[in-house]
């Protein structure tokens, strides 16, 4: 009788030590596989994605970074949507970061849309791809325009104009449950108003903001006070929003990190999908 149960807890013991061999594999397998993820894809610590046009064409590759890294949010232009083969792009992401609990936004902007043009554009993009999409980012660079003026009357209006337009655009957008983003160049926060400076009072009127790198010489000398912002806000390290090669994007992640000594209400920086930034250690 004594025999029966030796043996019958052996097999006990065998199926057990069996099992943990196959999970003990199996993890080894996953860590194998996200490292290789990491070594094509190196966005440590880079929590918001830019779906570029490249990594569009490739959804299989798309969807295990994804599910590697769960950022908090995945973004995609409305150009990127509108080219040739990728009619169906946005449902399928929409898939995609439903699965993975992952937010999804779509970014439109054009550099005149810093008033009543800005308005119609974001509320029709809600319209259009709103079923689709968590929010709309709105970006907006005024200075490249042929109104703004070394004139800090010309340039307090075009201002005053994105704030009363960011206010339109977030009561819609609140009456459909989505959330709305300004981005705008990270140096018109350096405007200070009679209270607030313009990336606080931005703050009033959207659920976030995202600050775009596109002078790294300006970065350089001002001060920006990045924890005075009342708001969650993002970093955009985007290639494309600043034609920077990897080497410079680095470098320009180098003076970040020297300056966001105490991150406050930093969210996170947004980055190309295609990206091979490294982190140092």
């Amino acid at each position: 009788m004594a025999n029966k149960i030796i043996k019958k807890y052996r097999k006990i013991l065998f199926v057990i030590l069996l099992l943990s061999l196959i999970l003990s594999n199996t993890n080894i397998v996953y860590a194998i596989k996200v490292k290789e993820i990491d070594r094509q894809v190196l966005l440590t610590n880079f929590n918001h994605i830019n779906i570029t046009l490249e990594s569009s064409k490739d959804l299989k590759q798309l969807k295990k970074l994804i599910k590697y890294k769960r950022p908090r949010a995945i973004y995609i232009e409305q150009w990127v949507l509108d080219t040739s083969g990728n009619k169906s792009l946005l449902e399928k992401l929409q898939k995609i970061s439903q699965k993975y609990n992952t937010k999804l936004y779509l970014i439109i902007g054009r550099n005149s849309w810093f008033g009543k043009r800005g308005v119609l554009h974001t509320l029709e993009a809600l319209n259009t791809y709103g079923k689709h999409v968590d929010g709309i980012v709105l970006r907006v660079e005024p200075h490249k325009v042929n109104v703004w003026k070394d004139d800090l009357g010309i340039q307090a209006q075009i201002l005053n104009q994105m704030l009363d337009a960011y206010s339109a655009i977030y009561i819609e957008s609140k009456k459909t449950d989505k959330h709305f983003l300004a981005e705008f160049p990270f140096w018109l926060s350096d405007f200070k108003g009679p209270k607030k400076t313009f990336s606080q009072n931005a703050c009033d009127y959207t659920d976030k903001i995202i600050f775009l790198l596109d002078n790294t010489d300006k970065l350089k000398t001002l001060d920006i006070n990045w924890n005075d912002v009342s708001c969650n806000y993002i970093i955009d390290l985007t290639k494309r929003a600043n034609n920077q090669t990897e080497e410079l994007i680095h470098e320009t992640y180098e003076i970040l990190k020297s300056k966001l000594i105490f991150y406050s209400n930093f969210n996170g920086f947004l980055i190309d999908s295609d990206s091979t930034l490294k982190e140092s250690e």
